[in-house]
């Protein structure tokens, strides 16, 4: 754990726990260690616990019933819980001092009860004090792990943990992941510069301090992967964030936790599972919006992964058929990228607007953009189309206008995934 001033809150949680078969994850729940913890990590150590490192210099922190107070169970110095499952969990910083913009917004901080999900979208937040503490950029706590058996090409795996926000932390934020390598990952300080497999890309996070929340998630393997590393992979601007709700504390906690400027999060539970052929699971879909892609990761994103690239700067008159996409400059990137790659094929993914009665529209997005893409040099043959008719990508609590256009436009309808021509999957696919 990072310096930090901490005062210790008093409430308790209790949940119950979920018992599973063959985990690939040694040590998965924390329970093991080399000796009982007696306060929050401040310095580097090749030994965190067993089957558990370090993979940067940040120091995430070691909980259990063992200890008392500072690590203790249920009271610690972030808050109080008791553990998922077992006597111990670990904490890890996702987030520290970020910079904050006058361009940066948020907004809708719901609060209401348990488990209740907190809107990331359009209001400011104030800029934190940071004139008692130095920033050190970037800032990240993750532990890493070698997983039992090395992961087969082309199998799925779920991979699942529970995680807790900290009645202490300042921040409640996303990016929440998992990677899985080749090789252990190691580095001094930041961001570990990899791309997770899995992780917390929706704008709405659960909220509620001290409760546990399953994360689960689904994905292919490439294969060879030995090592599971638990973290943010992504730098302060990727990361979104909102303050949490610690109105109910005293007035000098409050003053404690602000100056802090932290997310915090516990973890406990850890499980990596070979999904049975004879299941009937596919391929979890996580969206992340291109604009934030760089152009040499284009390549991650095929059809053989479980991500999806949003195309968040491209708009369409939503209730209009013939409404063509408009966009600042995100096509023309694309069209050039995929002119540049006449190997690579290209998969147009429509959303349903919560607005819309049945999918005519998610169709007729999908073909325009279709036809544009051919209009400027994407042969038909490269462009596969299809529509998501389940609507989980998109809230219905959730708006993403653009600011300074008109309220009839609107972003994220369509997503993209890329593909080998000569691999070209297998979908449903719309009448051309």
């Amino acid at each position: 754990m990072k310096w930090l001033h901490f005062l210790l809150v008093v409430s308790c949680v209790s949940t119950g726990s979920i018992t599973r078969s063959q985990n690939l994850v040694r040590n998965g729940g924390f329970e093991n260690n080399y000796k009982c913890p007696d306060n929050f990590t401040v310095n580097y150590s090749k030994r965190f616990i067993p089957d558990w490192i370090m993979p940067t210099r940040g120091t995430p922190d070691y909980f259990h019933r063992c200890s008392k107070e500072m690590v203790g169970v249920p009271q610690n110095f972030m808050g109080s819980i008791f553990p998922a499952e077992g006597d111990a969990f670990i904490g890890l910083v996702l987030l520290d001092t970020p910079e904050i913009s006058d361009e940066v917004d948020y907004r809708d901080y719901l609060h209401s009860g348990p488990l209740m999900p907190v809107t990331i979208t359009n209001a400011k937040l104030p800029k934190p004090d940071t004139k008692h503490k130095v920033k050190s950029i970037n800032y990240r706590e993750y532990v890493q792990t070698k997983l039992k058996t090395t992961l087969q090409p082309n199998q799925l795996y779920r991979v699942s943990f529970k995680y807790a926000l900290s009645q202490n932390s300042t921040f409640i934020s996303n990016r929440l992941g998992v990677a899985f390598s080749e090789m252990p990952l190691k580095q001094k300080k930041g961001v570990l510069s990899v791309k997770p497999q899995a992780f917390i890309d929706s704008i709405v996070v659960f909220s509620t301090p001290g409760i546990w929340t399953e994360f689960a998630d689904t994905f292919r393997a490439r294969g060879g992967e030995q090592y599971l590393t638990i973290g943010n992979f992504f730098n302060d601007s990727e990361t979104h964030y909102l303050e949490n709700d610690i109105s109910n504390l005293n007035s000098s906690l409050q003053k404690v936790i602000l100056t802090n400027q932290l997310a915090y999060y516990y973890i406990d539970d850890v499980r990596v599972e070979l999904v049975n052929k004879d299941e009937n699971v596919d391929v979890s879909m996580h969206n992340v919006p291109l604009s934030i892609i760089k152009n040499s990761e284009l390549f991650l994103y095929d059809t053989l992964g479980s991500h999806y690239a949003i195309l968040d700067e491209v708009f369409f008159d939503i209730g209009q058929f013939n409404s063509e996409p408009k966009s600042f400059c995100q096509l023309d990137w694309l069209i050039d990228f995929l002119n540049k790659n006449n190997y690579i094929g290209i998969e147009l993914n429509g959303f349903l607007h919560d607005f819309e009665p049945d999918i005519s529209g998610a169709i007729a997005r999908v073909k325009s953009l279709r036809n544009l893409l051919i209009s400027r040099g994407v042969s038909n043959e490269r462009i596969i189309c299809k529509y998501l008719d389940d609507c989980k990508a998109i809230s219905k609590k959730v708006r993403f206008y653009k600011e300074g256009l008109p309220c009839d436009y609107y972003s994220l309808l369509i997503s993209v995934r890329f593909f080998n021509i000569n691999q070209q999957p297998n979908g449903k696919r719309l009448e051309r």
